[in-house]
């Protein structure tokens, strides 16, 4: 019994620590931004200070059972990346991160599978055009691949047919992402450290909260190479190439996203 005492005052203990610690991460990343507005930071400056706090905040959250937090984190690391200067609106969605963070920090019971859905894709998104000219569906598509350069391409091409999209590096973590917060598709490039696209995906459509889940592998193999004979049926295969807006396209078609 005071082996038992002893576990629940330390787990209680490291989440207190984890709240506390959070808060004040919380604080420097509102006060970034109130230098920011004051002209008493550099853009650059506070840009980093948020992306090192949330980044934080994105690999302790869900250790610490708040798993809503970490991906939300998630999603502001997204929204960050690649960006150099902060307008006036993109300061007004970062404060809706925070907030949101903020919000989940303070509740006593964290939000299911259904209700973490429905937090994440009222986030705020960042377009690279005029978001007037495209129609945006509620559609969130999980990108996962190492490569900054594809994640760009496969994310604009997603934007442009009004998606939304989250990009993830690592495989291993994206099955934790999935399970959590089943995006409406999933991409996976076939060639990835640790696990291949193919091994991701066909693991995926193992477990039951992710088996009705829309799926494509992106490759660079032509269709008739034998290492797509394993592809399981009903996954889409999208080529990098000349082929790639039609292969995508042909996907959200078939899949009857758009």
């Amino acid at each position: 019994m005071s082996n038992k005492i002893s576990e629940d005052y330390l787990e209680d203990r490291l989440r207190v620590e984890f709240m506390d610690d959070a808060r004040d991460r919380l604080q420097r990343m509102y006060d970034a931004l109130d230098r920011l507005a004051a002209r008493k930071a550099p853009d650059a400056e506070v840009i980093a200070t948020l992306r090192m706090d949330i980044h934080n905040l994105k690999g302790t959250g869900a250790p610490f059972g708040y798993p809503a937090v970490s991906l939300v984190a998630h999603r502001m690391e997204d929204y960050l990346s690649g960006l150099q200067r902060l307008d006036e609106g993109q300061v007004g969605s970062v404060q809706a991160f925070l907030d949101r963070v903020a919000h989940l920090i303070d509740r006593a019971v964290q939000p299911d599978i259904s209700e973490t859905n429905q937090i994440l894709r009222a986030l705020p998104t960042r377009y690279v055009f005029d978001i007037k000219d495209v129609e945006v569906r509620n559609v969130e598509i999980m990108v996962v691949t190492p490569s900054k350069v594809v994640a760009k391409k496969v994310g604009t091409e997603l934007a442009a047919c009004g998606f939304r999209s989250v990009t993830v590096q690592d495989p291993i973590e994206s099955i934790s992402l999935a399970l959590r917060a089943p995006p409406d598709m999933l991409i996976a490039a076939m060639m990835m450290d640790g696990l291949s696209g193919l091994d991701l995906i066909c693991g995926l459509h193992a477990m039951s909260v992710t088996r009705k889940v829309p799926m494509a592998l992106l490759t660079s193999l032509d269709l008739d190479n034998h290492a797509l004979r394993e592809v399981p049926a009903g996954v889409s295969v999208i080529r990098l190439g000349p082929k790639f807006s039609e292969d995508i396209a042909r996907a959200i078609t078939k899949f009857n996203l758009g």
